[in-house]
C-alpha cells in the first residue's frame, strides 16, 4: 500500500509515496479502505516544520472517509462499514488504521468525498461556534476566510444560529463562495484600502459582537479592534503566521481574547455526538461542503502548491 511521507521539511516537492506494509487492527481499532483524504493547512503547517509536535519522518494527513476491511477485537464497527474520521495521522494512503472512537458512520445520502471534505472543518465550526464561542441570535459575527475552510463552514453555523456574518476574504473570486454560505457582507481584503475603517461603517462605528479568525498574526489588529465593548476575539489558526506576544493592557477594553486549539476539552462520547451531529448537518444541507479539487493519492505535492497559493475555494481531496 502507499503512503504519502516525507523525510524532511520542506516545499510540497519533499512528499513522495512510499510502499508500506499493510495495516493489522491493534484490539480497539479498525482498518479503512481510503476513499478520499481531506488536504487542510495544518497538513501544510507539518510539511513545512511549524507544527511543534511533529517530527520527521512523516506520513501526512488527518482525516478522510473510506470503508472498513478489518476491525480489531474490541472495536464495534463492522467489515464494510462506511465511515470517516479525523485528526489520525498518515491518512493520506490507500489504508489507514484508525482508533474506533475516532469514527463516526456516512449517512447513506453522503458521499465518501463529501463527508472526508466535511467532518473535520465541521467540528470544528461547530466548537467554535457552540461551545468555545456560543454565538446568541441576532449576534454580528466577523469571520475571516469565509469563501473556504472553517471560515465557510462557520458562515452557515453562525447564520443557522441566528447571527448575521460580516465575511472577509482574501481575493474577488471567493466572494461568492461567502455570499453562498449566507454571509450578510463580504469585504474583499486585496480591494479594500482600510479594513477598519470599512467594518466601522458596517456596524456603525459600534463594532461586532465576536471575531472568529483564523490568520494569525495577519488580521490580529485590525480583528481585535473591531470587536465591541464585552465582545469576544476567538483565534483558531495562524495562516498568515503566529500572533506575536501582546501586552494585554495595550488592548482595547472590555474584549475578550480566546483561543482554540482543537475540542480538546471533549471526551470521545462528546466527539462523537458531535460528529453526528456535524454528518446529520451534511445530510440535511444545514452544512453544504464545497468541494474544488480532487487529485490522485500520488499528487499530493501539486494539491499542497495549489492550497497554499490562496487561489483554491472550498475542500481540496486527495482520491487514491
Amino acid at each position: 500500500m502507499r503512503v504519502i511521507t516525507t523525510s524532511q521539511y520542506g516545499p510540497p516537492e519533499v512528499l513522495h509515496a512510499e510502499e508500506r506494509a499493510v495495516p493489522s487492527p491493534r484490539p480497539n481499532e479498525v482498518v479503512v479502505e481510503v476513499k478520499a483524504a481531506g488536504i487542510n493547512l495544518m497538513d501544510t503547517y507539518v510539511r513545512r516544520g511549524l507544527h511543534g509536535l511533529a517530527t520527521t519522518p512523516l506520513a501526512l494527513g488527518v482525516e478522510g472517509a473510506g470503508v472498513v476491511t478489518a476491525v480489531g477485537g474490541q472495536a464495534m464497527a463492522r467489515v464494510g462499514d462506511r465511515v470517516a474520521w479525523e485528526h489520525v495521522p498518515g491518512s493520506y494512503a490507500d489504508l489507514v488504521a484508525v482508533p474506533a472512537d475516532r469514527l463516526v458512520p456516512i449517512p447513506d445520502g453522503v458521499s465518501f468525498e463529501t463527508a472526508a471534505a466535511g467532518l473535520m472543518q465541521g467540528l470544528t465550526a461547530h466548537y467554535l461556534s457552540d461551545a468555545a464561542v456560543p454565538v446568541p441570535r441576532d449576534a454580528l459575527v466577523l469571520v475571516h476566510s469565509a469563501g473556504s475552510g472553517v471560515g465557510r463552514m462557520l458562515t452557515q453555523l453562525v447564520t443557522h444560529r441566528g447571527g448575521r456574518v460580516i465575511a472577509t476574504v482574501s481575493r474577488p473570486h471567493k466572494a461568492a463562495a461567502a455570499v453562498d454560505a449566507g454571509a450578510w457582507r463580504v469585504l474583499v481584503r486585496d480591494e479594500t484600502e482600510d479594513l477598519g475603517a470599512a467594518l466601522k461603517e458596517l456596524t456603525d462605528g459600534k463594532g461586532v459582537d465576536i471575531v472568529f479568525d483564523g490568520t494569525g498574526k495577519t488580521l490580529f489588529e485590525v480583528s481585535v479592534s473591531a470587536v465591541r465593548f464585552g465582545g469576544t476575539f476567538a483565534a483558531y489558526g495562524y495562516a498568515g503566521g503566529p500572533i506575536p506576544p501582546i501586552n494585554l493592557w495595550e488592548q482595547p477594553p472590555g474584549v475578550r481574547l480566546v483561543t482554540f486549539r482543537g475540542a480538546t476539552a471533549q471526551t470521545p462520547d462528546e466527539w462523537r455526538r458531535s460528529a453526528l451531529q456535524v454528518m446529520r448537518w451534511i445530510e440535511d444541507g444545514t452544512l453544504d461542503v464545497l468541494i474544488d479539487r480532487t487529485y490522485p493519492l500520488e499528487d499530493a505535492a501539486s494539491a499542497h502548491r495549489d492550497l497554499e497559493s490562496q487561489e483554491t475555494v472550498g475542500k481540496l481531496l486527495l482520491i487514491p
